[in-house]
């Protein structure tokens, strides 16, 4: 009977409903869809709890998902490592061998059960039971293949795991990425330190590599892998088409940054000796980054290389502008100034370095030698003496035959004879075969007309230790000139010159002098001015210019000079 009101309680929700009606039973779930609903439901709540970064709900909630539907291999996998993560290996091992009971042809569990046992339980024969299993299953899954040549690394089967790789390049992959993972794993295997391999091994690598080249077309991820590889591998050359394929293609280069293939290319042209090519890509990269100080480092090396040290020079000035904050730039930089001859311009650069890395000795250091180098002589022993105090604190290993001979010679340069002998002589007491420092040492008594048969038994030892170098033959013959022994004296110091010329293209002002002493001791005036010009036209010398003029004197007059009258 309709409400008198306006009332009908049917057209709200009904707060007292009737007796439940039966489901038609063509809406009722089956049991395995039950199943499955519930896990869907369980691993909501897991992901849930992930989110909340509530481990423990998370775990619980992904077992109950497990247990409900174990066909789910992903989560599997996932929960065995979390489970390997909580120092539970076993519990993981439970949860995927349900799962490969569930799903006996999914491969992912067998690799993971593989690791659990060769690397967690130290059950390496178990582990690669399963990693063979799961290669079985899926001969071109890469990761199979990965874990059994893990283990057959582990234990020392270094043959079965070439045997596999030579197995795994024969598949039909179609993926560049697989060849790629291929070619990693064969690096790992052939590839020396020093990037070598032998023949057979090189000829693998780069047919598994140009594979993965083909298959990527203008995939810029992988050709740069590809490039990089030939570079590793010590084939530049064959790097440098991967690398230009990638810029050619501008568009395709995804996340990889352009600049950084830029300055791979101009590095393999730096080495194959194309300077020009190199100098085009990096100014293209200042172009578009002018601000980038690697580009300017990179410029810098190629025009060292290129024995243009003003440009070099240039480029590690603007480079240090835009970063300073890495020390190595500082002494790269300090380093190519004394080269050119920019004393000053050194001790200044390393100066504000010292400032900037107070507790670097090799900073300290650095500043000695500069300091060595422009004849400001007490302030370089005084640096000296601070690189050797502070590295005695924080960097004894720096403390080496090396570091005392520099010393050494520095203290020579300050005329410091003694001190400078003392710390030779400590140089070789750490390093008694040292070249270097026997012909510095001896040398410099011979110079000096002192110890010269110790000075001698130096300099034979430096050359029997180097018998060609330039250096230590006139030293030998400067030994036999203080000796008075002129005619053994012109036939090394010819034969330095010789050498000098050949290590160096160019002739040694100091040689050239002394060999034009010889040739005067000899009587032979006119090829002792030869000489004498040749070394005045390489570097300005006040004794060898007096030289001259006496000689000049001699030759004009027919007698000897008169001498200076003496003085008031």
């Amino acid at each position: 009977m309709p409400s008198t009101s306006g009332y009908d309680p049917h057209d709200f929700a009904d707060a007292f409903p009737s007796a439940p009606h039966p489901v038609a039973p063509d809406l009722l779930l089956k049991k395995d869809d039950e199943r499955k609903a519930e896990a869907l439901a369980a691993f909501s709540q897991g992901l849930l709890a992930e989110d909340n970064a509530d481990q423990e709900k998370m775990i619980d909630a992904y077992k109950k998902t497990l247990a409900l539907d174990p066909t789910y291999a992903e989560l599997a996998v996932k929960l065995a490592y979390e489970l390997s993560r909580r120092n539970d290996p076993t519990g993981g091992v439970q949860i995927l061998k349900d799962t490969i009971k569930a799903a006996p042809k999914e491969a992912v569990p067998y690799i993971y059960l593989s690791q659990l046992y060769a690397k967690d339980l130290n059950k390496p024969d178990i582990g690669l039971k399963y990693a063979e299993q799961a290669l079985a299953l899926a001969p071109d899954n890469f990761a199979a293949y990965l874990a059994v040549y893990e283990i057959d690394m582990a234990t020392g089967q270094s043959k079965k795991a070439e045997q596999l790789l030579d197995r795994a390049a024969k598949s039909e992959h179609g993926d560049a990425k697989y060849w790629v993972q291929l070619g990693d794993l064969c690096t790992r295997l052939y590839l020396k330190e020093d990037g070598s391999s032998e023949p057979a091994q090189l000829q693998k690598m780069n047919a598994i590599y140009r594979k993965a080249a083909n298959l990527a077309k203008e995939d810029a991820t992988t050709l740069t892998k590809v490039g990089d590889y030939f570079v590793l591998s010590k084939q530049t050359k064959d790097a440098i088409p991967y690398y230009r394929q990638i810029l050619d293609n501008p568009q395709n280069a995804g996340d990889v940054p352009l600049n950084n293939v830029r300055d791979k290319l101009a590095r393999c042209y730096l080495v194959v000796g194309q300077r020009n090519d190199a100098v085009k890509y990096l100014e293209d990269i200042i172009k578009d980054s002018p601000l980038r100080f690697e580009t300017y480092e990179l410029l810098g090396e190629l025009y060292e290389a290129n024995d243009d040290l003003e440009k070099a020079l240039a480029n590690y000035e603007h480079s240090l502008l835009l970063d300073a904050s890495e020390p190595r730039n500082h002494l790269r930089l300090a380093e190519l100034l004394m080269r050119a001859k920019r004393y000053d311009r050194a001790v200044e650069i390393m100066q504000a370095a010292r400032k900037k890395f107070p507790d670097m000795p090799s900073i300290t250091l650095s500043l000695a030698l500069a300091l060595s180098q422009a004849k400001r002589h007490p302030e370089a022993m005084a640096a000296f003496s601070d690189a050797q105090a502070e590295a005695e604190v924080s960097r004894e290993e720096m403390l080496n035959a090396q570091f005392y001979l520099l010393y050494g010679e520095a203290a020579e340069q300050a005329g410091l004879i003694e001190k400078a002998a003392e710390l030779i002589k400590q140089s070789l007491e750490m390093e008694p075969n040292s070249a270097e420092a026997c012909n510095y040492l001896g040398y410099m008594w011979v110079d000096r007309g002192e110890h010269l048969d110790e000075a001698g038994d130096l300099i034979k030892k430096a050359l029997s230790l180097d018998p060609d170098k330039g250096e230590y033959l006139d030293s030998l013959g400067w030994y036999y000139f203080k000796k008075g022994e002129p005619e053994r004296a012109l036939t090394e110091l010819l034969r330095a010159q010789e050498s000098i010329l050949r290590e160096t293209k160019k002739d040694d002002a100091t040689v050239l002098e002394h060999i034009g002493d010889t040739y005067s001791k000899l009587g032979k005036t006119a090829e002792a001015l030869n000489y004498w010009q040749k070394s005045l036209t390489l570097e300005e010398n006040k004794k060898v210019s007096e030289k001259i003029e006496n000689a000049k004197q001699k030759v004009t007059s027919g007698t000897p000079p008169l001498p200076a009258p003496p003085k008031p």
